[in-house]
């Protein structure tokens, strides 16, 4: 008898998790509103221990690694007795409370929440009571008919459903605050989704799946300086390729061992970041370096070129515009304390923190720059831009054809094509 090689048993695909994935995993874990099993169900995470293994190291409650083992019951019937008496007076409790819920809820909303309900509910009891379903049925008023038929009907969708939700998992587990647009442009792409966007956000109402904006605000600009200050050559351009105009803009990261910055240097047509440094000052050295990293990587180095900022004092230093002018792009910068002046910077900070994570709090400026690193990677290579016609940055900056989509009609909407 021949016996089989290694080769012939296959083990599975090793599924890979972003850091931005991980941490907002153990967010909505230590919410406390679904369990360990139900947050691997939602998300489709594999192994018994990986999510506690992430809110070790992750989260802010603790989490011992060994259990206690308590004493034995001296009498466990009489225990057990208790547990049981214990139990049924907080379920009659629990009926009572749910039936006032609906009474209120039904007379405040004018809706009929058994009706909408009741299939649904019926299929989870008959999981656990088999036999029971005609009583059920009778219960809430539905015929046993018309249950099966209704659930001949759902059956169909909920596989599509189950298919569906499993790619937008997949890419949720690189992008884990990808919004639904982009979703849907990227599913189109794989020929994954046969329903339309608006049907999409409600599926994913109902699965949990959708994002809540994060509102958080931590001033960076001091222009109260005596530097030279720039007029704003960006107030009426009209984009037309990449490295026509460049915006630049200094965020805060939260850690542990105090606030780090991040100064980050953007494409304004491709929306591309060309550079960034991550470091623990303001210090026009470290925005310095962001430029440069900008520079080494410019693609089209013969075309004009402005570089466009607000009047911090890191912009208007010395080093900072002498390095502009040595290479020669024109000085561009903000004439007020209007977010709209640099709304396209505005919009890439928060789009890496509220999309990938960087609002969090990290142990240590080391952690927060792995987390930077990853996100600016697969925010070029793999996001979407509704103004960019569904290309990511990386592709809309390879070409000069396209022609930029505007969405919102302000007082600078030339910035607000993000």
């Amino acid at each position: 008898m021949k016996t089989r090689s290694l080769k012939e048993f296959t083990s599975p695909p090793v599924v890979k998790y972003s850091e931005a994935f991980k941490r907002a995993v153990v967010r909505e874990y230590e919410k406390g509103i679904l369990n360990k099993d139900q947050i691997q169900a939602k998300y489709g995470i594999g192994g018994n221990s990986r999510v506690l293994e992430w809110c070790r190291k992750y989260g802010k409650l603790y989490y011992p690694k060994f259990s206690a083992i308590g004493r034995p019951m001296k009498d466990p019937q009489k225990q057990r007795i208790k547990e049981l008496e214990k139990q049924l007076e907080d379920a009659r409790l629990k009926v009572l409370a749910y039936e006032k819920l609906i009474s209120i809820t039904e007379k405040e909303e004018g809706i009929s929440i058994l009706k909408k309900g009741r299939c649904q509910t019926i299929d989870e009891l008959s999981k656990t009571y088999p036999r029971k379903v005609s009583m059920f049925c009778e219960l809430f008023g539905y015929s046993k008919e018309a249950y099966y038929k209704h659930r001949t009907y759902r059956k169909i969708s909920d596989t599509e459903i189950v298919q569906l939700r499993e790619s937008v998992l997949a890419l949720r587990r690189q992008m884990p605050r990808l919004g639904v647009r982009k979703l849907y442009h990227l599913l189109q792409k794989q020929g994954s989704i046969h329903v339309g966007r608006d049907k999409l956000f409600s599926l994913l109402r109902n699965e949990g799946l959708l994002l809540c904006k994060k509102r958080k605000y931590t001033v960076t600009t001091n222009s109260k300086h005596w530097l030279r200050k720039y007029p704003n050559l960006a107030k009426r351009i009209h984009l037309q390729r990449p490295e026509q105009l460049w915006v630049s803009d200094i965020t805060y990261i939260d850690t542990l061992d105090g606030n780090a910055y991040l100064h980050l240097v953007t494409d304004a047509y491709s929306k591309q970041i060309m550079g960034y440094e991550l470091c623990d000052n303001m210090e026009a050295s470290s925005t310095l370096k962001a430029l440069k990293m900008a520079l080494s990587r410019r693609k089209y180095k013969k075309a004009d070129l402005i570089h466009h900022s607000d009047r911090g004092l890191q912009y208007c230093s010395r080093i900072y515009t002498d390095c502009l002018i040595q290479n020669g792009i024109a000085i561009s910068m903000t004439e007020n304390g209007d977010p709209y002046e640099n709304a396209i910077a505005e919009r890439i900070n928060g789009i890496l923190k509220e999309e990938f994570g960087l609002s969090d709090k990290f142990e240590n400026i080391l952690q927060a720059k792995e987390l930077t690193s990853q996100s600016v990677g697969i925010y070029n290579q793999l996001r979407p831009h509704l103004s960019c016609s569904m290309l990511t940055p990386s592709q809309m900056h390879k070409q000069d054809k396209l022609k930029l989509i505007f969405f919102k009609n302000k007082k600078f909407r030339q910035l607000l094509n993000v």
